[in-house]
């Protein structure tokens, strides 16, 4: 009876024993970007500021508590994953499991984006998963001791995979186009910096000089005012066209983008006369405010757009480009 009662007891002491050793770390498998994942821009959540927020599904146990410095929106236990809703920016979390412990403050590549969908691998500690192994008959009376001859058994080892996060696509625009108008064709260039929203600076121009036309003016006619008598023309055009826009970029969904801009721009027409002199055709020119809207398309890393411009109101443009993100 005391032996019994003895072998009891070493068992007990044995399993005490034991249990700190199984109390070990869980680890982050995995963290990365859903890039097809629409569940963040079709379901969204709001945080305090009204701003759309990232979302970070979780693959792991239900018993794991999350905290961030910018806090959590929402959690939601959904099927095999808890999906946690968290304010754009966010740059680290802290996971915690009653009987794993904390792993605190685990920083992300970079800050979490608006409406991006995000994966986070969680797995246990590698004592948990081997008490949880379905044990043969032979090892009943040894199963907890098992912790102490993990060294021993041939069981899989885990080999970690370093993984790195895919790259967003670069902010900076570099972007060569071309203008089309009447009897005008004209070539540019537009740099600007993109994200959810971006800004930029369009230069264009045909590369011709400003006609000098001292001031004097004519109609589509030729008629000079204040003359009562028309200038013969030699029938020789001369033409000019430029302009300086600034404007924004919006990107309205996954790839696709709306720009528009506003500065000055100029197209002078000068005839000229058998006379020698040069006279600008106000009703062929125009000088003054330009404005301009069209759409970016951005797969990877290449842009492509297609817009339309106006000098004073009157002069109407198309303009074609394509680029790159650097």
């Amino acid at each position: 009876m005391y032996r019994s009662f003895g072998k009891y007891l070493l068992m007990a002491m044995l399993l005490l024993f034991v249990r700190p050793l199984c109390a070990q770390r869980f680890s982050v498998e995995r963290f990365r970007v859903l890039p097809n994942d629409i569940s963040a821009y079709i379901h969204p959540e709001r945080d305090l500021n009204g701003e759309a927020c990232a979302l970070i599904k979780v693959v792991g146990s239900r018993d794991f508590v999350f905290s961030t410095p910018l806090g959590i929106v929402k959690r939601k236990n959904d099927v095999g994953e808890i999906w946690l809703y968290v304010p754009k920016g966010t740059v680290q979390i802290t996971i915690k499991h009653p009987e794993w412990g904390v792993l605190r403050d685990y920083r992300f590549s970079e800050p979490l984006e608006s409406r991006l969908t995000y994966e986070l691998i969680l797995i246990p500690p590698v004592v948990n998963r081997i008490a949880y192994r379905a044990i043969p008959p032979i090892e009943q009376n040894a199963v907890f001791c098992l912790p102490l001859l993990r060294d021993s058994l041939p069981l899989p080892v885990s080999v970690p995979v370093e993984w790195k996060p895919l790259r967003e696509f670069s902010r900076f625009l570099l972007m060569a186009d071309v203008t089309l108008g009447n009897e005008a064709v004209s070539a540019g260039i537009r740099l600007g910096w993109m994200r959810r929203h971006g800004v930029y600076v369009h230069l264009s121009s045909d590369f011709r000089s400003t006609p000098d036309v001292d001031g004097r003016e004519c109609d589509a006619d030729g008629e000079v005012e204040g003359s009562d008598v028309p200038p013969y023309y030699t029938g020789k055009v001369l033409r000019s066209r430029s302009a300086v826009l600034l404007g924004a970029t919006h990107r309205i969904w996954r790839g696709f983008y709306v720009y528009e801009g506003a500065g000055y721009g100029q197209r002078i027409v000068a005839w000229e006369t058998t006379e020698g002199a040069l006279l600008r055709n106000k009703s062929y020119s125009a000088q003054g405010v330009a404005l301009e809207v069209g759409v970016m398309w951005s797969p990877r890393k290449w842009v492509v757009s297609a817009g339309a411009s106006v000098i004073e109101g009157k002069y109407w443009e198309a303009n074609f480009g394509i680029g790159v993100r650097i």
